[in-house]
């Protein structure tokens, strides 16, 4: 099946990519580290989850994974999900994360498919 949605191609790939590098990041050198991409429909939304089998989000850092300036890595600006979270809802879709310290984290966007038809 095909689902089409109306973003900008360079905009897309910057988001995918920024959730599948956090993904690979969040995986501890000692563990086999999992990641998985999954596209679906949910409503008239086109969902993508990324999931991983990393550290998790630590409590404290949950509120304010997506505010500027914020990062629990030791290098990098803490840019990528704030600017992440805005190019997501200027195309009117949603972001948001389950997550389980010490085993992973799933992050969800949904996007709205053009016409609200799927092919």
């Amino acid at each position: 099946k095909r689902v089409d949605v109306y973003t900008d191609k360079s905009q897309l790939l910057r988001v995918c990519n920024n959730l599948l590098e956090n993904a690979v990041q969040a995986i501890p050198a000692e563990r086999e580290g999992k990641v998985t991409v999954v596209l679906r429909m949910e409503g008239k939304d086109a969902l993508i989850a990324f999931s991983d089998n990393g550290t998790g989000i630590e409590p404290d850092a949950v509120g304010r994974i997506f505010q500027p300036y914020f990062t629990t890595k030791s290098s990098g600006t803490g840019l990528g999900l704030a600017m992440t979270k805005k190019i997501i809802e200027f195309w009117k879709g949603t972001i948001r994360f389950e997550t389980s310290p010490g085993k992973g984290t799933t992050f969800f966007i949904t996007i709205p498919v053009a016409n609200g038809d799927e092919d």
